[in-house]
């Protein structure tokens, strides 16, 4: 591992563990083991760090959807005719399973909260170009299926049923311990099964008759 991939790796730790604004460039290249000016030489600075982190977890999750998105057009000719339940499955599967895109589901959790915590952050422009993307790919893909909906009122279903996501991933487990009215281990959820339901949750939650 190069010395850029080293603090990389040190600072997607550190900001998932303890936020932005507590962790310093020094505690970066302590855990990292290189020297102080190693991040201004690959980063430009800590913004910079962070700007690259953040595109290091977003960037793979969207890719992804892109890529099962088109397979599924692919397989059916064209986007109009892809099942509803494919369409959604490519939407959710990426952000249900990141290790399949080598993101791991519990550090993207808490990069993701810090983020949205302490969001005076930019998200970075070639992050920002592949949610644009997933936006209206997914939006183009679902009007078919959900024609009485505006492109602008399934942009806001497309964060809703994200947010489910990372929220489940966050508290599932504990709602199960809660609901069984046990503190005995629950064991580990089932992201085959938390797909299956996150994407009928969605469909459903969708809302109006999808065609």
């Amino acid at each position: 591992m190069d010395t850029r991939e080293e603090i990389l790796k040190a600072a997607w730790n550190l900001f998932a563990e303890r936020g932005f604004e507590d962790v310093s460039v020094r505690d970066v290249t302590n855990a990292a083991g290189v020297n102080l000016a190693s991040v201004s030489y690959h980063f430009g600075g800590k913004e910079g760090l962070i700007q690259e982190t953040v595109k290091l977890c977003m960037n793979p999750i969207n890719e992804y959807r892109i890529k099962l998105l088109k397979e599924a057009v692919a397989e059916f000719g064209s986007a109009d005719k892809v099942p509803l339940e494919r369409i959604m499955i490519a939407l959710m599967r990426p952000a249900v399973l990141p290790e399949e895109c080598g993101v791991r589901a519990g550090l993207m959790l808490r990069l993701v909260a810090r983020y949205l915590i302490e969001s005076d952050y930019n998200i970075p422009s070639v992050s920002r170009n592949l949610y644009t993307d997933v936006f209206r790919t997914f939006a183009e893909a679902l009007k078919s299926h959900y024609p009485d909906l505006t492109a602008k009122q399934i942009v806001k279903r497309i964060v809703f049923a994200s947010g489910t996501v990372v929220y489940y991933h966050g508290l599932g487990k504990v709602a199960m311990q809660l609901s069984s009215g046990t503190q005995e281990d629950v064991g580990e959820i089932d992201r085959e099964e938390m797909l299956s339901d996150v994407v009928e949750f969605t469909i459903h939650g969708f809302g109006g008759k999808p065609k």
